[in-house]
């Protein structure tokens, strides 16, 4: 039996649909691309062969303990593994065009700040690749001073 003297405020409602919204729709494409996010970033690290071991196993903890924090999450409903699957997806994309992640120096803060090299961003590789080459000479001029 429905009541019509009950009376719910609009701002409840809205809320409510709100918060229904995100936790089915926004959270799994949210966990589904920091996951794929994480371990992209987490490979790329791996693989300048620079990070101290520590590091990465923090980084792997980390992006771990987001992608199981995303399974349990998903058990909610079946409905919810299409987005987080579309989230996965979205990242895996976004990720194919980064050319490479470097930690540069800020100008004015004097701290290191993570810079996105994307693809099609001719003078930020031709940038970085200089960059390599100096890092490259200058390793090799102090491997001939130790000798």
């Amino acid at each position: 039996m429905i009541d019509h003297s009950l009376v719910i405020s609009p701002l409840g409602a809205i809320l409510f649909h709100l918060k229904q919204g995100f936790w089915l729709y926004a959270w799994p494409m949210m966990i589904g691309f920091v996951t794929i996010l994480g371990y992209q970033a987490l490979a790329r690290i791996v693989a300048m062969g620079t990070a101290k071991w520590p590091a990465v196993f923090a980084l792997a903890s980390v992006v771990s303990m987001v992608s199981l924090f995303g399974w349990v999450t998903m058990v909610r409903g079946i409905g919810m593994i299409p987005l987080y699957g579309c989230g996965v997806g979205l990242a895996s994309a976004m990720m194919s065009r980064v050319y490479a992640v470097t930690l540069a120096l800020h100008p004015w803060l004097k701290m290191r700040v993570i810079r996105v090299i994307w693809r099609g961003d001719a003078a930020g590789i031709s940038e970085l690749k200089q960059a390599l080459q100096a890092r490259a000479a200058e390793g090799l001029e102090t491997a001939r001073a130790k000798v």
